[in-house]
């Protein structure tokens, strides 16, 4: 796999712990989280790789879209995601988005996510944001 086929696929991975899916036929949480996967939430509470499976098992599944998805390599084999979060559920709130940031690995062919932490968007503008060179 190239970095130019990675970013699509790891949108999609994203999308996949977002959304908690249950399709046998798709990457568990479990599989996709590392063993060392720890997440500061967007309250600003820490998570290790248990209590976040805890979290994502137990879930409802909340309409989101993901915005100014941006991918940059930092070697071949890792990659820092940022994306824009915004819950369609809370839109009229100054809580609708949040800033999203993962660190992703790719070992043996695999992407894993290490890194992942939730802040909350200022406010919600309707410009692209780019901030990754």
């Amino acid at each position: 796999m190239t970095n130019r086929d990675s970013p699509h696929l790891l949108r999609i991975l994203e999308e996949r712990l977002l959304n908690c899916s249950q399709n046998p036929d798709e990457p568990s949480p479990a599989t996709l989280l590392a063993d060392d996967f720890y997440e500061i939430g967007r309250s600003g509470r820490l998570y290790d790789r248990t209590e976040t499976l805890r979290r994502l098992t137990g879930k409802r599944r909340r309409e989101t879209t993901i915005r100014d998805f941006q991918v940059r390599f930092l070697s071949p084999e890792v990659a820092l995601i940022v994306y824009l979060l915004v819950d369609a559920e809370e839109e009229e709130d100054d809580r609708a988005a949040s800033w999203r940031s993962s660190v992703w690995r790719c070992q043996y062919g695999r992407w894993q996510i290490h890194f992942h932490q939730g802040t909350p968007a200022a406010h919600l503008t309707d410009e692209p944001a780019s901030f990754l060179p």
